[in-house]
């Protein structure tokens, strides 16, 4: 894990890198989370639970927890991974808390959106699983579908693919009122009605969005096929790994920007450098292990073969 010092902030045109001053030390490879930050851009903070200061996002994996919020300042955007499963992305000047996280027989997810928009693409769930989205006049309770829900003076939530049960909540959490938003359809809440109005076509604001989810889609079906196929602690790694390259990619095409840095700035790049070998270790140790355990199933094949041979 990584120790969290101080945060600099190195600005590039175009680019915002936000680096942590941390003692580097090995993260075990069975370290595992059920939410964590799958990616991000501009300027995001996560708070923790208990916290009076938010921290600026600086990496991808970063674990989250239940109390945790994620909030994205204006132009930023920021998605969520749950249980390498399900992905949700927040809009720009949007603010989530993870208010339920439970992992077990009975999967168990609830998130409030305190303002702004979330894009969500939900793995399909068992009967006994939950994945639960409120605002303070809504509830959009799903199993298995992909949805949108924006937060406001008029809470709105579209439905892209599936089945979302909408329900309008009072101060305490009490349901009010609920209907079943069919795909393609949305419904609007207004404060003063205090009830999800009568499901209609879906706006053409969300209707843009149509690309952006299918994105998304392919997104998390890649991390779920990774994760079935026993690849995704490599898959991380690798992606840890391209952020590193391009990071040296944009020091050798801007050469200038990083000489103006203190020395301190540099010596937090060097030690964000320092992790690449061991990001690369790791992936051989995984390959060397694969190359290990194929050449031991050939093995018992031929040895297989050979004794049916022998019986014949």
């Amino acid at each position: 894990m990584k120790y969290i010092k101080k945060i600099v902030v190195l600005l590039i045109p175009g680019i915002i890198f936000f680096l942590y001053d941390f003692n580097i030390k090995a993260e075990s490879s069975e370290d595992y989370s059920i939410a964590y930050i799958n990616d991000y851009e501009g300027e995001c903070l996560i708070k923790r639970k208990g916290q009076d200061i938010a921290e600026v996002i600086m990496d991808i994996y970063l674990p989250l927890y239940e109390g945790d919020s994620v909030i994205t300042e204006l132009g930023s955007r920021a998605e969520i991974v749950f249980d390498d499963a399900t992905l949700i992305k927040l809009d720009p000047n949007s603010s989530i808390v993870i208010k339920d996280l439970k992992k077990g027989k009975n999967n168990k997810t609830l998130l409030d959106l305190l303002k702004g928009k979330v894009i969500a693409i939900v793995k399909k769930l068992t009967v006994d699983e939950e994945f639960t989205i409120k605002t303070k006049l809504a509830a959009a309770a799903v199993k298995g579908t992909e949805f949108i829900v924006e937060a406001g003076d008029e809470e709105r939530v579209g439905v892209y693919d599936g089945k979302v049960e909408v329900a309008s909540v009072d101060m305490d959490g009490n349901i009010l009122h609920k209907i079943i938003l069919d795909k393609d359809k949305e419904t609007k809440i207004v404060k003063k009605l205090k009830i999800p109005e009568k499901p209609k076509n879906l706006g053409r604001d969300f209707i843009k969005r149509y690309k952006e989810i299918k994105d998304l889609r392919k997104k998390i079906e890649f991390v779920r096929e990774m994760r079935n196929k026993g690849e995704i602690k490599k898959y991380k790694l690798k992606r840890r790994i391209e952020r590193i390259e391009n990071l040296k990619k944009i020091m050798n095409n801007n050469p200038n920007k990083f000489k103006s840095l203190t020395p301190k700035q540099k010596k937090l790049i060097d030690k964000m450098m320092q992790l690449e070998p061991y990001y690369r270790k790791q992936i051989e140790d995984m390959e060397r292990k694969e190359i290990k355990e194929k050449r031991k199933i050939k093995l018992i094949k031929q040895l297989d073969k050979i004794k049916k041979e022998g019986e014949k």
